[in-house]
């Protein structure tokens, strides 16, 4: 693990612009997030470093990607570094590590997730990965939910600690399972609905979604063997590829290739409004390029009131190789 500072960048944040500090005793109230996206250097290599997951809890995040380092470029595993997000108020720079630094109390608690990383590791590709997280009992409980091809078409599978003393044994969704690619898997915000991208339509990947019992946890829901009826959700689908859903509150980010966009695969939000999924639309070229930008997720890190974090992989050039994991914020409302 690298330790070294990734990025340090200075904000003016508006209304402060004096030398003066505010009435808190700081120079900056709030800070920003950059407006054009930034590498993630600590966490990128001359490798592919994408499909990221990274749980809301303030500046220190427990930060999940698939790279395929570990093999000198043959196949994906999914990885576990902390992401260490820290706004100096008196300065105003925004410092981003893969180090735990002052939270080192938390580093036993979140290290663990290593174990489970570990059990999930195959012949195959781990794509996808989305860490979910629940406090119980002064406990930090961990389910990952990812795909894995290393049976020939991508499945989306599950691992606990909740209930046992380690991981459990990697095992699949049933009722997500198909003959085709099934990848990405989110819950929505009140947890009654599980989105997804699949090509089991035989045209390219689509967006769909199954509804599952919100009063249950998270352990209940994917390990439930019934058999539910599957929709494809038209209202962000098309005749392209639409792949990487991830939902955070009321927002839907995901990548597709479609018509309009600024080449390969783009970035696009919608929002859930009136029960349903609006329009997608392009983030636009201050993020998207003539290159591929892929799987974006969002976090609330708590450096800016006004802005959400969004990290996202890109082939573009200058990065350190391959895909490379970036930042940037975008508008919170």
């Amino acid at each position: 693990m690298k330790h070294s500072v990734i990025c340090i960048i200075t904000f003016v944040v508006i209304g402060f612009v004096s030398c003066e500090k505010t009435s808190n005793g700081y120079k900056y109230n709030q800070g920003s997030l950059p407006e054009t996206p930034v590498n993630l250097s600590d966490f990128n290599t001359e490798y592919d470093d994408f499909n990221s997951s990274a749980p809301t809890l303030g500046w220190l995040i427990p930060f999940c990607f698939s790279t395929n380092r570990n093999s000198s470029g043959e196949e994906f595993d999914i990885i576990y570094q902390p992401m260490n997000v820290n706004y100096d108020k008196s300065s105003g720079k925004l410092t981003i590590t893969n180090e735990y630094a002052n939270w080192g109390i938390y580093e036993e608690k979140y290290e663990v997730i290593k174990d489970g990383l570990n059990a999930i590791k195959t012949t195959g590709n781990e794509y996808g990965p989305n860490l979910l997280m629940e406090y119980v009992a002064n406990e930090y409980i961990f389910t990952l939910l990812y795909s894995t091809d290393v049976g020939g078409k991508s499945q989306i599978r599950y691992i606990t600690n909740k209930n046992s003393d380690g991981f459990t044994e990697p095992a699949d969704v049933e009722f997500l399972k198909s003959e085709f690619d099934d990848m990405y898997p989110t819950f929505n915000l009140n947890k009654n609905k599980i989105y997804f991208c699949s090509n089991r339509d035989g045209e390219g990947f689509n967006i769909y979604y199954v509804n599952v019992n919100s009063g249950k946890d998270y352990q209940s829901v994917l390990s439930d063997s019934t058999e539910y009826e599957i929709f494809m959700d038209t209202s962000l689908s098309g005749t392209s590829d639409d792949k990487c859903p991830f939902i955070f509150r009321n927002v839907m980010v995901f990548a597709s290739n479609r018509e309009g966009g600024y080449g390969g695969f783009d970035l696009y939000y919608s929002l859930w409004e009136n029960n349903k999924w609006s329009e997608p639309v392009n983030f636009g070229p201050s993020i998207n390029t003539e290159y591929d930008e892929f799987r974006p997720i969002l976090i609330d890190e708590g450096v800016s009131e006004t802005q959400t974090m969004m990290v996202f992989s890109s082939d573009r050039p200058g990065g350190l190789g391959g895909f490379d994991l970036y930042f940037t914020g975008i508008d919170s409302n």
